[in-house]
């Protein structure tokens, strides 16, 4: 039995932490994009005694927590057992403020769900893979991001089906240079001083961004997050310095070291910086089945 799904990668540009005692109304406020690229999943299952759960990442064997998470979550209360495996395609980097570990959840659960005819609602599905990137401390609002598609405002924290999301087309393309070798979420997320000024700015961008949006707004108010709360520094604050000089609005994926820039003629940009760089068109379609 085997099914395959995508889930769009999603970077954001400011967001506010909201944490619960339950992992559902647990997330954050705060806007980003979604693109053309993230990651492919196929999932096979076959019964079996033992019921392993296995998984590799672009050909290699991966400890995966939270794949492994929603998987172990979808066969809990089913009699049967199976061995599943999971392969994830992952087109963008990881550690680089990409949702890939949302993205692996989400397209997990799409591609079991059918693969096994569990019946499941995708509102459903979702809040499985929300609880696995909170449970985990991987993220906190990528997968309602990732299930909306496009530019996503973030209006109220929480899983799909409890959080609440204003969406924005564009046909825009995403430039993202990165310039270090990525940071881990946990840890910006266990520093209380760090949400103390991540949940300040982020209030203010997000209030802003709703009273004028739009792609060139959401970048402006980014850059003003990225500095404001101190995670630009050293190599992402001179390359977005230095992307302005040249006439362009940059800001930092959040969280990782990247930074991006959101244009009609990527051609332009690519080549500024001496920094190897991934160019992508904003997906203005969620998570789904392949």
């Amino acid at each position: 039995m085997q099914a395959r799904a995508f889930a769009p990668a999603h970077i954001t540009g400011f967001f506010e932490v909201f944490l619960t005692d339950d992992a559902l109304t647990s997330g954050s406020r705060g806007a980003g994009v979604t693109l053309s690229e993230g990651v492919f999943t196929e999932v096979e299952a076959t019964p079996a005694r033992d019921g392993e759960i296995c998984v590799e990442v672009n050909g290699m064997p991966c400890e995966c927590e939270v794949s492994k998470y929603v998987a172990e979550a979808l066969l809990a209360d089913r009699k049967e057992r199976y061995e599943v495996y999971i392969k994830h395609k992952i087109t963008v980097p990881q550690k680089q403020g990409f949702g890939t570990s949302a993205a692996g959840a989400l397209s997990t659960v799409i591609a079991l769900n059918q693969a096994l005819n569990l019946g499941m609602s995708e509102t459903a599905l979702a809040q499985v893979a929300h609880r696995a990137e909170v449970e985990c401390r991987t993220g906190l609002g990528d997968v309602i991001a990732q299930v909306t598609g496009g530019l996503v405002v973030r209006t109220r924290a929480g899983a799909p089906g409890i959080g609440m999301v204003e969406k924005f087309y564009s046909c825009a393309k995403v430039v993202v240079f990165l310039v270090g070798s990525g940071i881990e979420t946990r840890k910006v997320l266990s520093s209380p001083e760090i949400i103390d000024r991540i949940n300040h700015y982020g209030k203010e961008c997000v209030a802003e961004l709703l009273r004028n949006p739009g792609v060139e707004r959401f970048v402006s108010l980014s850059k003003k997050f990225a500095f404001a709360t101190g995670l630009a520094k050293g190599k992402i604050a001179k390359a977005i310095i230095e992307l302005e000089e040249y006439g362009y609005e940059a800001s930092m994926a959040m969280l990782g070291e990247a930074v991006f820039v959101i244009s009609e003629k990527p051609e332009e940009v690519v080549n500024l910086l001496d920094y190897p760089c991934i160019t992508a068109s904003i997906e203005n379609c969620g998570a789904r089945l392949l």
